[in-house]
């Protein structure tokens, strides 16, 4: 992943240079480093920095906070690490270092701990080297403090730590169970124009709305009304009378597992489809095939153009 990241910051090396760039163009490099909304996020806030800060980083909580897609864990992280100022993070790993020592025992997923723990990491920070601080209870968390076998005989903190002390490193913290796993089928329509491949851009889509995607819908068994094919892609769907299948995938996103069937459709004219598009107020536009993967910068382009480089012509 350092590469991806390293030849993003290259393409966008100042907060004046992702700001002036097109979302597509963001997203188009941002492709691998991770949830697209962060990438979205990231320019929203260079933008906010050059309107309001000439392109530099403010340097106090209340402003950092008011940056698009900054939490107070990021805020706090930065603003320690880059200016030295005396501000305690709370991470999933920091929450379960104080969890043990401390021997909380409440839900850490919880707003309320979220409170509460705050209070604790702000009293246990060395404000003289907050930076230093942070990092190193980060570091402890995630390579010594571990959810299950904590390495405890080489922990700093083991003389005065509740949980080991008590041998409740099992017990604490307490954790919510994850999100059980959504399953979904779903189908992808891929309309040729010759060379060219439909993409839409459609708001009201449950995952990819912000970006132009290939035509998606969820089909099947439907575990809520969020997932529900858009009126456009049932619409799309009756253009197609003989669909081709070519390929079979699965995919994740978040705590959803989809399976994924990819339907191939050659149309002879594209008047049909646009028109279909703007009566459902959905953006569209024909790519290269080549371009597929700049165009549509997810993973999911990728593994249906594996399909197409082997569809006969």
């Amino acid at each position: 992943m350092l590469p991806l990241y390293e030849a993003f910051i290259k393409r966008f090396p100042t907060p004046e240079s992702l700001a002036s760039a097109e979302e597509e163009e963001v997203l188009a490099h941002w492709k691998g480093l991770g949830y697209y909304s962060r990438a979205r996020n990231l320019r929203k806030a260079a933008i906010f920095l050059v309107q309001n800060y000439n392109g530099s980083f403010p340097k106090d909580l209340d402003s950092v906070l008011k940056l698009p897609g900054i939490g107070n864990y990021t805020a706090r992280a930065v603003l320690s690490i880059a200016y030295d100022l005396p501000l305690a993070v709370l991470d999933g790993n920091v929450k379960r270092v104080l969890s043990r020592y401390y021997g909380y025992r409440e839900n850490i997923l919880s707003t309320k701990a979220d409170s509460e723990l705050q209070k604790k990491a702000d009293g246990f920070l060395n404000k003289e080297h907050p930076g230093d601080h942070n990092q190193a209870m980060m570091e402890l968390g995630a390579t010594i403090c571990l959810p299950d076998s904590p390495k405890c005989l080489l922990c700093p903190l083991m003389d005065s730590c509740f949980a080991r002390i008590h041998q409740l490193t099992a017990e604490i913290p307490l954790r919510e169970k994850e999100k059980k796993q959504i399953q979904l089928s779903a189908e992808i329509l891929v309309f040729l124009d010759k060379e060219n491949i439909l993409l839409v851009r459609e708001p009201k889509m449950r995952f990819l709305k912000e970006m132009f995607h290939l035509p998606y819908g969820f089909i099947g068994q439907i575990p809520a009304e969020a997932y529900e094919p858009t009126p456009f892609f049932l619409s799309l769907k009756n253009i197609v009378i003989h669909p081709k299948p070519i390929g079979q995938f699965k995919h994740t996103i978040t705590h959803h597992k989809m399976d994924f069937s990819v339907l191939t459709h050659q149309i002879k004219g594209v008047k049909e489809v646009e028109d279909l598009a703007k009566k459902f107020d959905v953006e569209s536009k024909w790519v290269n095939f080549s371009s597929l993967d700049t165009e549509f910068p997810s993973s999911l382009a990728s593994k249906v153009k594996k399909f197409l480089l082997y569809l006969e012509p």
